[in-house]
């Protein structure tokens, strides 16, 4: 393709789905389509403020070192209120588990008469033992898919396994919400583990070397929030199986799934509200504290000595539990990302031929190990950069580009900076033409290149409008809604030097 198409190409972007998209005044060329993530709960989740990153994290449990800055995630304490008890039945239970109770506060008397009866301490699923290999990265995988649960093969999260099935009939049902919560739960989990050699993804990860998984879906009728089968001192078994409720909060589901998470690797409940260990979130913002706090046996708050003690013992007093150190002291230091992820352009099919008008899809899935997350997508014509933006996938719309021949370079560049690439090749007829591609079903002019329509799992709602830079050339674009704000190079470098305030 020669240089003079790509100003035609890019001359006006209009939003996917739109049909008064076509009805523009302004010329047709490429635009985003519904890729992007317009849920208005949720962008400040997506992105961390600079004066988040720039915060460190507090030595104790200081109300104003907790609060977020502007920009950052926040939790409503004011609204919802986290509970963290045993079930009853479960405590009569030689296995008993550990649940999250997740209540309204506005409901709860001034008594508080609706917490749970007392309960005896959590049990722990051996003996109290040290990792057999401290210091080994793990990975939690947040399953919003649901399954179907196995019986008779203990808690084993590679064979959707659970000891707890019975409980929902052998059912979880799917996380219903959109793929921007889904996005925004993920990223505060990870925000609470940036520290911690334990990384964190939607996709399950292979059998080998295991993985911790958090079923966040429908959980049917349950007095809880959360659940996990046991505590599991020093982690020996790595492939444990836990739940949590389909709630759309992005922080509130943080905390249950990574409490829930904790107690599989040895964690107990602590008596202080700022910790996420707390039977109950009452903190705005709860994390793994770096401190030692008094361990507590149930939702009473009734003080123990504790039962993964070798563990607690290296950090604390007896009966204390210094959550951020032994985590550390589990998993290691965070792990950079050093996988490069793969990018497979679907549409349009390679070496095919198109007659306008015309409105093809540029369509491309990526496959990586620590999905989701924003990839720096460029698109490439002759060694000139046409197109570059942040997105979970390529998915973009051609519409009625200059006939000519393209062969386009697309690259996605993840947040480790690992680059995967693919690139297509299509040419485009003047109208009235013989499309040499007829014989295979395609029927051009209207549009239909064998194009299924799918937008990669956003709703059209959910789209990008593109626009053309104010006072740049035309082919210049800037994404008007849906992106990921950026932020500019001195204040990543602030975000990467300097520690991160809690979530």
């Amino acid at each position: 393709m020669n240089l003079a198409l790509a100003p035609a190409l890019l001359a006006a972007l209009t939003r996917a789905g739109d049909p008064s998209a076509g009805a523009s005044a302004v010329p047709e060329a490429l635009s985003r389509s519904t890729a992007a993530l317009v849920d208005s709960a949720v962008p400040a989740a997506l992105s961390q403020s600079t004066a988040d990153a720039a915060a460190s994290r507090p030595a104790s449990p200081v109300p104003s070192a907790l609060s977020q800055s502007a920009g950052g995630t926040s939790r409503s304490a004011s609204t919802v209120s986290a509970a963290m008890s045993q079930s009853t039945a479960a405590a009569t239970d030689p296995s008993r588990s550990t649940a999250l109770d997740l209540r309204t506060s506005a409901a709860r008397p001034a008594a508080e008469p609706l917490r749970p009866a007392f309960t005896p301490p959590l049990a722990a699923r051996g003996l109290d033992a040290l990792p057999a290999e401290p210091g080994t990265p793990h990975t939690l995988y947040v399953n919003f898919d649901g399954a179907v649960l196995r019986r008779g093969c203990g808690n084993d999260s590679r064979h959707d396994c659970s000891t707890l099935a019975d409980m929902f009939d052998g059912y979880i049902g799917p996380f219903v919400g959109t793929e921007a919560r889904r996005v925004a739960i993920i990223e505060s989990v990870r925000k609470d583990l940036r520290e911690i050699g334990v990384r964190t993804t939607w996709r399950r990860p292979p059998d080998d070397p295991g993985y911790t998984m958090v079923l966040y879906g429908d959980i049917g009728a349950q007095d809880f929030a959360g659940i996990a089968p046991y505590i599991d001192c020093g982690n020996l078994w790595a492939n444990d199986t836990c739940f949590a409720g389909a709630f759309q909060g992005s922080n509130t589901g943080a905390t249950i799934i990574l409490q829930e998470a904790a107690h599989t690797w040895g964690l107990e409940h602590v008596n202080s509200p700022f910790d996420n260990l707390h039977p109950f979130v009452e903190a705005p913002t709860p994390y793994f504290q770096d401190q030692c706090n008094k361990i507590v046996a149930n939702t009473d708050l009734v003080e123990t000595a504790g039962v993964c003690n070798l563990v607690h013992e290296m950090f604390c007093e007896t009966g204390y539990q210094n959550s951020f150190q032994e985590l550390l002291y589990l998993f290691g230091p965070a792990q950079p990302d050093i996988v490069a992820p793969t990018l497979k352009l679907t549409s349009p099919v390679n070496e095919s031929f198109h007659v306008l008008p015309v409105e093809l899809s540029l369509y491309g899935d990526v496959d990586d190990d620590l999905e989701p997350q924003f990839y720096a997508v460029d698109i490439q014509q002759d060694g000139q950069t046409i197109f570059s933006d942040e997105a979970l996938r390529v998915d973009l719309r051609l519409k009625n580009p200059p006939p000519g021949t393209y062969d386009l370079l697309v690259t996605v560049r993840d947040e480790g900076g690992n680059a995967g690439s693919d690139r297509v090749r299509f040419t485009i007829l003047p109208e009235g033409s013989e499309d040499p591609d007829s014989t295979t079903g395609d029927v051009d002019g209207t549009g239909d290149t064998g194009d299924t329509g799918e937008t990669g799992g956003l709703s059209e709602q959910q789209g990008c409008d593109l626009g053309i830079t104010a006072g740049g050339p035309a082919w210049l674009v800037v994404l008007a809604l849906g992106r990921r704000r950026r932020r500019s190079l001195a204040a990543r470098d602030t975000a990467l030097a300097t520690p991160s305030a809690p979530r």
